[in-house]
Parts: structure tokens; sequence; C-alpha cells
């Protein structure tokens, strides 16, 4: 009895076979914590460098345009007919008299098959080139200042955070951003309307211009009208640009996080899809009429006697009425609608790419970590087991050898 009870007494209090025990747990523990906050490190995602901001945002408007180029050759062509146009007719003592140019197109999908029909995929197509040179130079500045700017005005907890800026601070950042693009654009916008124009016959509507291509519309341009022709319409751009961008990016942008913070929606191609779209139809009813002023501008050659922008402005509304500046709106939203939906999902999905694409496959976030409060209560309950079971091991082996 005395040797049982010397020796079984100390295992049940605090011999030093428990503290080895305990000390066993605690390593145990602290290496599972260990293992799981290094794993932790090893999940967390990197923010993007602004170089790669700038990449990705000039690349994925340049893809989009590829697939939304038909539509804006459409909407340069309605929106150039029906002008009406001054001109000096024998007869009338030599008064100007105001005529309205031949519409040759009924509607959007009327364009659109007698343009396939006439000049197959490549007058569709027509402009491509200086199209992408325009998406690029223009959102460079218009998506890959946006964040960094509102961020700047409003900064984020931490990174990855949805944005709860106001919507008249992005409205800032997307006109501040869309104004600077604007003007980088602004020459490849002019030669891809001149391009997007032309056409052979009686499809033919605005000035027709001979240029066989984008370098050499550039060239034309500069020895025949001075470098200054490029900015033509540049003033209806920036202002064009700065109202749509607002609009697009604040909508846009208010939709998203909205959405994550008080939906719990998950970042993703659908709720890309869907901000880009209602963001696309509140650009649309902003930026058209300024649209149809900046597309009479840029077909306009250098012997027009309206060339100004408040010239033009009156001009449309005086002979067309108001209505006019809403030429081509389907269109354009057939257009921009399409274009901001891809241009988004290609964003996002280029930027998730690059973020997961820089952690190891292996690596996932812990469960312990995220629940740390789990992991102490698990660890203590299976040390607790484990010494239980030991302890009890023990005495029955004593009283059996007794």
């Amino acid at each position: 009895m005395n040797t049982f009870t010397t020796k079984s007494t100390p295992l049940l209090g605090r011999s030093s076979s428990s503290d080895n025990l305990q000390a066993l747990s605690d390593s145990n523990s602290k290496s599972t914590l260990s293992s799981g906050s290094q794993e932790s490190k090893v999940a967390v995602k990197k923010e993007l460098t602004q170089l790669e901001n700038f990449a990705v945002s000039a690349l994925a408007p340049s893809m989009a345009v590829l697939f939304t180029n038909p539509f804006d050759t459409v909407k340069v062509r309605l929106q150039l007919q029906g002008e009406f146009v001054k001109t000096r007719e024998p007869g009338r003592n030599g008064k100007e008299v105001v005529r309205v140019s031949e519409k040759v197109y009924k509607s959007s999908l009327d364009c659109l098959q007698k343009t396939f029909r006439h000049e197959g995929v490549r007058g569709l197509q027509k402009g491509l080139f200086p199209a992408i040179l325009k998406e690029s130079s223009k959102n460079i500045f218009r998506l890959g200042l946006y964040d960094p700017i509102l961020n700047a005005m409003h900064p984020l907890n931490y990174p990855g955070e949805a944005s709860t800026a106001p919507a008249w601070k992005r409205m800032i950042a997307g006109a501040t951003c869309g104004a600077m693009g604007a003007i980088s654009a602004n020459p490849f916008e002019l030669i891809k309307t001149r391009l997007q124009s032309h056409s052979a016959g009686g499809l033919a509507v605005g000035n027709q211009y001979a240029y066989t291509g984008t370098f050499s519309a550039l060239r034309t341009i500069i020895v025949n009208d001075g470098a200054m022709t490029l900015y033509r319409g540049s003033v209806i751009s920036i202002a064009r640009s700065m109202l749509g961008s607002a609009a697009n990016l604040t909508t846009y942008s208010l939709l998203k996080d909205h959405a994550r913070n008080n939906w719990g929606a998950e970042d993703g191609i659908m709720l890309d899809m869907v901000s880009s779209l209602v963001s696309a139809f509140v650009s649309v009813v902003v930026m058209n009429p300024m649209d149809v002023v900046r597309i009479r501008l840029y077909n306009r050659s250098s012997q027009s006697s309206s060339q100004t922008t408040m010239q033009s402005v009156r001009h449309i509304l005086t002979t067309e009425g108001p209505m006019a500046f809403y030429k081509g709106f389907s269109t354009h939203f057939m257009r921009i609608g399409p274009h901001f939906t891809l241009t988004f999902v290609f964003l996002g999905m280029l930027k998730r790419q690059l973020i997961e694409g820089s952690a190891p496959v292996e690596a996932k976030p812990s469960s312990h970590i995220l629940h740390p409060k789990d992991e102490s209560t698990s660890s203590s309950s299976s040390s607790s087991s484990s010494t239980s079971s030991i302890t009890t091991g023990v005495i029955a082996r004593r009283e059996e050898q007794i």
C-alpha cells in the first residue's frame, strides 16, 4: 500500500511526468500555432504594383475593343448621317441654303447589315488599330490612376478592403482620371472616327478621307493641317470623358463596394458584369450629347466654317433640334454596355490572376488562424484529454502490480 501511495499520488498531482506531458502539449500547441501563422503569412495576398496596375488597365480595354469595335463603327456612321449642312446653290443668288445630308441608314441594325454586306468584316472593324491605341492610352490613366487617387482622398483601413468613400470623392477621382485619359487619347480618337466614317459609294456619310491606315492618317493630318488638328474637339472630349468617367467609375465602384459591404457578395465575374452594365447605361445618358458634338467636330474638314465646340452645339440645336443630341443612343449603349462589361471583367480577371498567382498553390489560410479562440479551446481540451488518458492508464497498471 505504501508503494502504491508514494508512487501513485504524484501522478495525480504535479509530478515530473505530468510536467513533461504538459510541456509536450504546450510544445505541440505552439508548433501548431506557429505553423498556422507561417501558413497564413504565405497565403497573404500581395498588392499589385503601380506598374502592374497600369499594365492591366491598358490591356483589359484593348482586349474588349476587339469585340465592340463594330458597334462603334455603326455608332459613328449613324451620328454623322442626317447632319444639316450649309451650301451655296446656283440660281439662289449665291445665298446659303441649309439642306440635310442624305440618310443612308434606317437604324442600327440596318447600318450593321449594310456595312457587313458591302464591306465585310473589315468594314465593321475599320479603325480597330487606332481604337486599341486609344483604349490603352486612355485607360492607363482613367483606370490605372482611379484607385490610387481615390485611396489618397479616402485611405483604406487595410489592403483589399471594399472602399467606403462617398460618391463625391469617387466623382472627383473619376473626373480627374477621365480628363487625363481624354488628352492622351484624342489624336487616336480623331483618326479612328475618320477611318470609320469612310465608305465607298452610296454608304458614305460625313466627310470622306482617303487614308490608307493609321500612320497614313497621322502623316497626312500633320503635313496638311498641322499637328494641332489632332487635338480638334479636345475640349468637348475632355468634358465628355470627365462626366462619363465620373458617372461610370462612381456607379461601378459604389455598386460593387455596396454589394460587398452590405450584401456579402464575393468579388468575382458576376459582380463585375452587373456593376459595369448598370454603370454603362448611366454613362451613355451623360455622354451621348457630347459624343454627337465630338463626332461632328472630328469629321469636319479644316475648311469648315463651324469648327469650335460652341458653334457646333448651337448649329445642331438650331437646325436639328435637341433630340439630335441623342442620335445613336441605342447603338452607343450597344457599344458601351458590352465594352464596359468586358473591360471590367477582363480587368478583374487579370488583377485576381496576378494576385492569386503570386502565392503558392498549397498555401491555404488556416482555420485556426481565422478562429484563434477555437484553437485555444481545442488545444487545451486535446491536451487535457491526452493527460487524463495517460494518467488513468498508469494508475491501472500500478493497481495491477499491487
